[in-house]
Formats: structure tokens, sequence, C-alpha cells
């Protein structure tokens, strides 16, 4: 990932997302097999407290403070100060200002990265590919070893790691789909989207039929509009048909409780996917209760919450009042307030709560603006070498509604530090002529 010429100091700071990367890779499964202590993983969060901080340095050495910085400040102020006078602890709130923002400033990191690393598209393609094939090799061997196939099934991803295997495939497809579209070369993305689905059905992840699905017919229409073959879709979409079923039968074959309720129940039986959506299971183990709480029951818990009082329909209850740290012992006057014990849900309640409908106006417009940016990229630069990681981040970037819905996501580690280190790369690579400027006075002093 680094260019070729003479190594200097900045060159090994480039390395500390691939520090941070192998620690949240490797160590889950050890961790929860009590091979190594759980301390190790925070190993990771001191390579990006080192990025943040290096990222501050840079914004000086350049003189340039990009927006993005200015809006993270702004947001961490408001909600900082929402959540103090709700009567909420310091430790908490810092917490939630580091699990809402530890990723973007990933992506600030790499977008101020003076060492240009030309062949990143091609090595996060690949080395995601790779870990692919490990963590289907880990499953399977669990899997011949006598584990059921759900949460305890996932692999490198550790205990209950089943949401960050899911998406990191999602997001090693949405790569293979770039590539595919800009190449025309396919057998990596059938390769991808082969291994993708054997994972998520050993892991009895439902998001993966649906994503696939989306993001196979977006594309679809890339590929033929680029490509100028409108006839070819049809024998495209057919083919991710019967990759559909296909993924619905091995899900029936292999997962046990698809005997009863087989996968294709939720689609046939309203009743079954509503009961499945809204439910608020309570359990309760070594004297705590906890709950599992469905996508629907989050949204529905969330936005009751925030009608206490207009300012808390507007601002929420501040940032980190539905966040926690069982190894920090921290959490959030949200969390403690509810009867449902430590469950957090998913990252639509988690922001909605936080941050009221002024912080989910706020998320979706910068939702917007990834969308619109990479979108005006890739018709002003179509023959960049940042095309197709533009199209995987755009296929990818296109779902993030469905994705905070399903799933507390924003904080999945491996996943998220590979999404945010190539929105940084593409974002960069467009203001090239910018960050050249500089490049010297940077290499000179960091």
């Amino acid at each position: 990932m680094i260019s070729s010429r003479k190594t200097s100091f900045a060159d090994f700071l480039a390395y500390l997302p691939l520090l941070a990367l192998a620690i949240d890779l490797f160590t889950p499964f050890l961790i929860w097999q009590g091979l190594l202590p759980a301390a190790v993983r925070w190993v990771s969060h001191f390579a990006i407290a080192l990025m943040i901080l290096l990222t501050i340095l840079r914004m000086l050495v350049f003189n340039h403070i990009p927006r993005s910085f200015w809006l993270i400040i702004s947001v961490s102020i408001l909600w900082f100060y929402v959540a103090l006078a709700n009567g909420q602890g310091l430790p908490a709130t810092l917490w939630g200002v580091w699990l809402l923002f530890q990723f973007p400033f990933v992506g600030l990191f790499m977008y101020l990265q003076p060492i240009r690393a030309e062949q990143l598209p091609n090595d996060l393609r690949r080395l995601g590919f790779l870990v692919l094939c490990l963590q289907v090799a880990a499953q399977l061997l669990q899997y011949a070893l006598g584990a059921t196939p759900g949460d305890s099934l996932s692999g490198l991803f550790g205990k209950n790691g089943t949401g960050n295997a899911v998406l990191f495939a999602i997001l090693i497809c949405c790569l293979y789909f770039g590539y595919w579209i800009t190449t025309q070369r396919w057998r990596g993305l059938i390769a991808a989207i082969f291994l993708s689905a054997v994972s998520s059905t050993l892991g009895e992840m439902k998001l993966f039929p649906i994503a696939i699905t989306i993001i196979g017919i977006l594309a679809i229409i890339f590929f033929a509009r680029k490509h100028s073959v409108p006839v070819k879709m049809l024998v495209y979409l057919i083919f991710l048909f019967f990759v559909v079923i296909g993924f619905f039968g091995l899900y029936n074959l292999m997962v046990p409780g698809a005997a009863e309720s087989p996968l294709q129940t939720y689609l046939t039986s309203p009743d079954t996917l509503l009961a499945y959506l809204f439910r608020v299971e309570t359990f309760y183990s070594q004297g705590n209760t906890y709950t599992d709480i469905g996508r629907g029951a989050a949204v529905e818990i969330g936005w009751n919450s925030i009608q206490r009082d207009p300012l808390t329909f507007f601002l929420g209850y501040g940032i980190g009042t539905r966040s926690e740290s069982q190894a920090l012992g921290t959490s959030g006057i949200a969390l403690n307030s509810s009867s449902f014990g430590p469950s957090v849900g998913t990252s639509l309640l988690v922001m909605l709560q936080e941050m009221g409908l002024v912080g989910m106006l706020l998320l979706f417009g910068l939702y917007f603006w990834v969308l619109a940016t990479l979108s005006r990229d890739i018709l002003k630069d179509p023959y960049s070498e940042a095309l197709e990681l533009r199209f995987a981040l755009v296929l990818f970037s296109a779902l993030w509604p469905l994705f905070i819905w399903y799933a507390n996501v924003w904080i999945m580690r491996v996943p998220m530090l590979l999404y945010w280190l190539a929105l940084g790369f593409v974002l960069a690579e467009a203001n090239m002529p910018l960050m050249k400027t500089f490049k010297k006075k940077t290499l000179s002093t960091l």
C-alpha cells in the first residue's frame, strides 16, 4: 500500500490502520476461547487514537482543516452538552464520542495521508478475499467440530460476531462488484458471492440475501450503463435470482431451525415476519437481565423514548446515553433507565435516542452527500485508478439505511475500518491537486 520510494517515518505511520485491522481480525476468537487476555483488543483502539493525533497534527502542518473535522467538533460539543445537561457522567459521554467518531477519523487520517497508496483498491480487494477465505475455513472447522449455525458460529469474529461477519462479507462482495463493473472480470465476484453465502448461512444471517439482491440489481444497472449492454441485464438478473434461491436452499439445509420455519416463511407469511421484527424477548443470566430487541421494536422504542419533551425530541438524550463499555464500567443514562437490561440495540435506535430528530437529519444528510459525491466523481473521472473502489462504496453506502436498521453496525470494527479507509482514499484521490500542495511539507515533518 506504500508507493515505491525512499522509506520515511511517514511510511511507517501508514501501517497503523493495518495494525488496528490485524488486531480486530485475529484476536476476537482467541479472546473468546481464553487464549488471549481481553485487554489485547485495546491495541486497536490505541492505534486509532494515534491516527487521530496524527490527523490533527497534519491538519496543523497542512494549514488545512477539512469541513468534516468541523462537523465532528460541532456535533461532539452540542450533544456532549445535551448528555451532561441530562445528568450523564463524563466517562460515559466521552466513550460515546469515541464510539461515534473513531472510524470517521480513520477516514480523515486516510484523506490526509501524504503517502500515495496507489495500489490500495487492489490491495483491499485481495486482502479482503484472503480474509474471507480464512473466515469461511474457520467457520467450517467450527461446524465440523459440532458448533450449531447461529451467533456462536462466527469464525474469526469471535463470540456473537456474526453481525461483523456478514457486514464484512457484504463489503467484500461490493469490492468485487466494483471490480466487475470496471473491468468486466467476473470470476472473483462469483467466488466472493459463493464464500459470503456459505459464511452467512453458517452464521444464520438473514441480512445477506436482502443486501446482495439490492446490491446486485444496482451493480447490474451500473454495468449495463457503463458498457452499453442493456440486453445482458436480463441474463445477470436471472443469475442473481438463482444466487438468492441457492442461498435459501443452503440455509434451509444447514440451519436446524429451518426445518420448522424455512427462510422463505418470512416472505410468504407477514405475521411471521412482523413477529420476528417486533419481538422483545427478555431473559436472565447470572443475575442480570438481557433483552433481544427486534429491528422494528428497536425503532418503536427509540421513537417513543424521545417523545418526553420537545427538546428531547429534537436533540435526544445526548451522545453516549445509549452506549456502554463493560471493560470501562460505563453505560449511558438512556440505557440504564430502560427496563431491557444491557441491550444496546441497532444503530438506528442508538442514534435516534442519543441525537434525536436533528441528529437523524444530519446522518441522512451525510448519507446523501456521500452518495452524491461518489457518483459525481465517477462521472467526472471515468478512468480513475479509484473507479472500482468508488463503485464499490456507492453500492455499500446505498444500503446504510438498511444496515443501521438491522444491527449496531456503526461500531463493527473490521468492516468499518475498511469502509472508512476506502472512503478517505477515494475522496483524497478526487482532490489530489489540493493534497499534492502539502506533500513535501508534510513528509519533512511527519
